[in-house]
């Protein structure tokens, strides 16, 4: 379909010109603060401005442009409704086309009707059905209004003089994310590991930023419950690469974290980009085996990898969200993957514990070898936990128990135990190279 627009008037500036330097903050949520600074020639008395180069997934309710040279602002617009076939033949409905065929054969009258398959026009000798398949070109007289091929946001402004004005524009933009992603080498005395990370950006907003200040941020941020959309016409109208050295620096920011690049960042519409921002860091490690089950049958054990996230055996610094994964080098040298994990937000000094997978030498089951109660008085259990170790080496596992919620005790345990909270235990358990060794206590809870 060809079509002529006629020019624009000169109150409408379309603003298709290159920003200054954009202001990208991301955030865990999939949003994104865009702030942009430009100056533009504007007349004086009442114009309008359009913008095209904005997200197709744009917020429009907190779209904000504002002025320091005093420029009022009387009215903002978000048009979003974008010209495709049938939307122009709906604009031509009782307007005079022009329809030429593939044969190059050539009908012209009154657009009357038109659906998927049809076009239906009036002439002086009738009335002419044409099957679309079989179309060309339509040729259409120039359009009365705007047409948009983009989302455009448009503002209504009134400026005492004319001149060069400058204007800074925010709003937020669906469809962008990031996290972190983790790399962890472990020793091959499972003594320490080495952790490296990368920020993970994808960016599905709609519109291309370049040259950006991008800042991200770890945290999560309360957000309003969205009230039901009211219907709408065609506009929606408010009033109103690996470095040598850290390139990224992290802060604290109000509740949260903050990450900014050191460099100007180009983020293009469907792309997914890597940045590092933490070099490998030696970091003292402990792995753990960890039977927490209640099952009768033995079951293999997890194995978790734990470190004090401080600057002596550490990272040191405040970790986002992001998946871990785990490498440890073969007897031939080359890395194997050996599992992955889901980190959370981690502040300094917190605790990391990393689940590896399950040990396939290592197991543990729970029996309840007999139970005891006095009516209103007491309950007993006697437990037995046996811990299986196929290995050539001696392990150490750790045995958490959940024992009761209040009024309970612990009676002729076979191992030392430490309390963890209010209803649980920890026993720390030497199984013997190719062994097993047989845990047993029993729990008293005082029906009192």
């Amino acid at each position: 379909m060809s079509i002529s627009l006629k020019q624009l008037p000169l109150s409408v500036l379309l603003i298709s010109q290159i920003f200054a330097q954009t202001h990208l903050t991301v955030y865990n949520s999939g949003q994104a603060l865009v702030k942009e600074h430009f100056t533009r020639q504007i007349v004086r008395g009442a114009s309008v401005i359009e913008l095209e180069d904005v997200a197709d997934k744009v917020v429009p309710a907190s779209v904000k442009l504002t002025s320091s040279n005093g420029l009022q602002i009387l009215e903002q617009n978000y048009r979003y409704d974008l010209v495709d076939q049938n939307k122009l033949l709906k604009k031509y409905l009782g307007a005079e086309v022009a329809v030429v065929l593939q044969n190059d054969k050539q009908t012209k009258g009154k657009l009357l009707s038109y659906d998927q398959a049809t076009l239906v026009l009036g002439n002086r000798s009738g009335t002419d059905i044409i099957q679309r398949d079989y179309i060309g070109t339509i040729k259409c007289p120039a359009p009365s209004t705007r047409l948009y091929v983009r989302p455009t946001l448009a503002w209504s402004v009134k400026a005492s003089q004319s001149g060069k004005y400058a204007l800074d524009l925010a709003y937020l933009a669906t469809g962008i994310t990031w996290m972190a992603d983790y790399v962890a080498v472990i020793s091959p005395d499972n003594h320490s590991l080495e952790l490296s990370a990368w920020i993970n950006l994808d960016n599905q907003s709609g519109k291309n930023f370049k040259d950006t200040k991008l800042k991200l941020v770890a945290g999560k941020l309360h957000r309003a419950r969205q009230p039901a959309e009211l219907a709408v016409g065609r506009d929606r109208m408010y009033l109103y690469k690996t470095q040598t050295e850290s390139v990224v620096e992290e802060r604290s920011f109000f509740e949260y974290h903050l990450y900014e690049i050191g460099f100007p960042v180009n983020v293009n519409n469907q792309e997914a980009k890597q940045i590092q921002w933490l070099r490998p860091t030696p970091i003292q490690i402990q792995r753990h085996y960890v039977f927490e089950g209640s099952g009768a049958t033995f079951s293999n054990l997890p194995i978790k990898i734990l470190f004090t996230n401080d600057s002596e055996t550490g990272a040191g610094v405040a970790l986002p969200g992001g998946i871990v994964r785990l490498f440890q080098q073969d007897t031939d040298g080359s890395l194997e993957l050996i599992g992955e994990d889901n980190l959370k937000h981690t502040s300094r000094d917190d605790l990391v514990t990393l689940e590896v997978g399950e040990a396939f030498d290592v197991k543990g089951k729970r029996e309840v070898l007999a139970r005891r109660s006095k009516q209103n008085r007491y309950q007993e259990e006697d437990i037995q936990i046996t811990l299986a170790n196929r290995k050539d080496e001696q392990v150490t596992v750790a045995v958490i128990q959940y024992i009761g919620q209040q009024n309970w005790s612990i009676n002729t345990p076979s191992q030392p135990y430490q309390q963890l909270d209010a209803s649980r235990v920890k026993f720390t358990v030497a199984v013997p190279a190719q062994a097993e060794t047989i845990l047993s206590y029993t729990t008293h809870t005082s029906l009192r």
